[in-house]
């Protein structure tokens, strides 16, 4: 293919096509028409002296062609874009859709403070925060997603990178006016209260990992496990129970209501890492050093307010 004649624009119209496989997600995803994809498509085949795309039943398959451009072509965009970002980069210059996927539990305690800090600096961007689930490695690697936020380590490929950018205490979460509010205590004390526990996928869907902590002989029976802070906290407030959970969960949380119970002598045991992870191209770039550095702030904030 010679790249004399070739609108580069459209080569932004194939890397959504390429991770869509549809005309009119894709449409969607760019903010044009339909008509408008089809025809960039149709210049897309014409430079590439191929189909790329054969029509099915559900959406487009890739030819030999589009499979290595799939894997190829974002690498080469991202690679640009960093190139050309370089001094000059502006998060208000910043335009288009910025997409990131977080952990249930984060989205819950820290993602609108993260959409507000992503539009403060750059005003032009439209955010999509999507849920952080088995799917989120590959959309990283292909970027269909810009990053992801989860707990550390979740063993991902070497096209991924994670930076650690933050750290939660496990303890138990009470209302305001639970005789151990702001205190710090033997963990077996949660033994004498009603106990839940929130569910962190990936991490402890089947147990809860302070089970670990106690003597042996020692069974948690927690009356109530939920993947959702609101369940457990309504819990919390009829039976004055404790909440074992990360103590991130007060970000969200009116300190008039609820307080923390840290568990003494279990601090280095009961620390669990927040990482960010996005595409490896995109080390180092000025615009996910700018990432990096506005997601720690979000959760230093947090944890200053707590």
């Amino acid at each position: 293919m010679q790249l004399d004649n070739f609108d580069l624009n459209l080569l932004k119209v194939l890397v959504v096509l390429l991770q869509e496989k549809n005309t009119s997600k894709a449409a969607e995803r760019l903010g044009i028409s339909q008509p408008a994809v089809s025809r960039a498509l149709v210049k897309i085949r014409s430079h590439f002296d191929d189909p790329l795309f054969i029509r099915q039943p559900r959406g487009l398959k890739l030819t030999p062609k589009a499979q290595g451009l799939e894997q190829e072509l974002p690498k080469v965009l991202s690679q640009l874009a960093s190139t050309l970002q370089g001094e000059d980069f502006k998060p208000s210059d910043l335009t288009g859709t910025f997409r990131i996927a977080l952990h249930s539990y984060l989205s819950e305690s820290h993602g609108y403070a993260i959409f507000q800090a992503l539009t403060k600096d750059a005003p032009e961007l439209d955010i999509e925060i999507h849920n952080y689930s088995a799917a989120t490695v590959n959309q990283l690697i292909t970027q269909e997603l810009d990053a992801g936020l989860s707990f550390y380590p979740t063993g991902v490929p070497k096209a991924l990178r994670q930076v650690p950018i933050a750290e939660t205490l496990i303890g138990a979460i009470c209302k305001h006016s639970h005789e151990l509010a702001g205190k710090t205590v033997p963990i077996a004390s949660m033994l004498n209260y009603p106990i839940t526990g929130l569910i962190l996928p990936d991490l402890n869907n089947q147990y809860m990992l302070i089970q670990q902590l106690f003597p042996e002989g020692t069974v948690l029976k927690p009356k109530l496990r939920s993947q959702y802070l609101n369940n457990v906290l309504r819990y919390i407030n009829e039976n004055n129970a404790v909440c074992i959970c990360p103590k991130t969960s007060l970000a969200s949380l009116s300190a008039d209501d609820f307080s923390f119970i840290e568990f003494a002598g279990l601090e280095e045991t009961l620390t669990m890492k927040i990482s960010l992870t996005f595409n490896n191209n995109q080390f180092r770039s000025a615009k996910y050093l700018w990432l990096e550095k506005l997601v720690r702030s979000v959760f230093e904030e947090s944890t200053n307010t707590q």
